[in-house]
């Protein structure tokens, strides 16, 4: 049995032992105020539209005013680069792509920002393969012909990309590195100037998004041999990867994925994890992304990373080898 005096001697031992322990400080809530997802291009494009689809679905979940702000310019280094600086506590993220956080390190002198040590990455949303298409009045009718013709004539055949160093452009100098083939390259100020010379042959083949070329496929005005990704594009499921039909090695895509500063708490990274991941699982929004022909993903913090260091390095290798270079505009 305790006696009042011993649980008076044990009260007053107890609140002995704590006068000298520090406060637990209580992890404020999170989000406490708006979010921001930076959309580094111009609204619109593949970035603003999954950044747009993150957004809304946060807000819904979270009940909190999430909105996107797009900082263009710079091949996104403008928009990237105010994240980094931004405060590390999650109401800032980034909407970042194989440029932003993969390639520009290697195609752009002087970046603003570290790719690998500036950023916290959350998870991988989505991935959009891109395809190798050929006006149908050539001869090429697989990624077989397609070499045996180049190789046949080096520089012979033309090939159009949205832009020097573009996520086709190095697709297409992968291809040409693993194939040992030589194509004549042509520059675009985007892909929808592109496309009306492709259509007339006057640009022989081409490397670009999936959806961009998905109609003019599915029509017949242009022909696709080959699928830029390790797996086939869901949409046009008989088209072998470039992998598949003959080029060993090959993989290439475009990639969104969503990113906070470096120093970011590791509890709030988690739970946009759990966010992100939960979102990229919902059938509606895999259903939103179809038009862009992207597939969700929603990884783990250590895969995406992973994912961003190997392509950092894959893709720095062949800019340094075939001496790509881009000035920030």
């Amino acid at each position: 049995m305790i006696t009042r005096r011993r649980l008076a001697r044990i009260v007053a031992a107890v609140a002995t032992a704590g006068a000298g322990a520090p406060m637990a400080r209580a992890t404020p809530a999170f989000p406490s105020r708006q979010v921001r997802i930076i959309a580094p291009f111009a609204p619109g494009a593949a970035t603003d539209t999954c950044a747009r689809i993150v957004a809304q679905r946060l807000g819904e979940r979270w009940g909190q005013p999430v909105v996107v702000e797009n900082r263009i310019g710079a091949s996104g280094t403008i928009g990237a680069a105010a994240v980094a600086r931004a405060e590390p506590d999650g109401h800032t993220l980034l909407l970042g792509t194989v440029g932003t956080n993969a390639t520009n390190a290697s195609l752009i002198p002087n970046m603003p920002y570290d790719t690998l040590n500036d950023f916290a990455p959350i998870s991988l949303f989505a991935v959009v393969s891109m395809l190798v298409v050929v006006h149908p009045s050539q001869p090429i009718h697989s990624v077989a012909d397609l070499v045996a013709l180049a190789r046949k004539a080096p520089g012979g055949l033309n090939c159009g990309t949205a832009g020097v160093g573009s996520s086709p452009h190095l697709a297409a100098l992968l291809f040409e590195s693993l194939g040992k083939v030589k194509f004549e390259h042509v520059a675009y100020a985007g892909v929808a100037p592109m496309i009306p010379d492709l259509l007339q042959n006057r640009v022989n083949i081409s490397l670009g998004d999936a959806s961009s070329f998905l109609p003019h496929v599915r029509s017949g005005a242009l022909r696709a041999v080959g699928v830029t990704t390790a797996t086939r594009f869901p949409g046009l499921p008989d088209v072998p990867t470039v992998a598949e039909a003959g080029i060993a090695g090959y993989e290439a895509a475009a990639w969104y994925g969503v990113l906070a500063p470096a120093k970011t708490p590791p509890d709030i990274v988690a739970q946009l994890n759990r966010e992100i991941a939960a979102i990229a699982r919902m059938p509606e929004v895999k259903q939103q992304l179809e038009p862009l022909a992207a597939v969700t993903v929603g990884n783990t913090p250590e895969e995406f990373a992973a994912f961003i260091r190997s392509e950092h390095a894959r893709w720095g290798q062949l800019i340094r080898d075939s001496g790509v270079q881009v000035t920030r505009n």
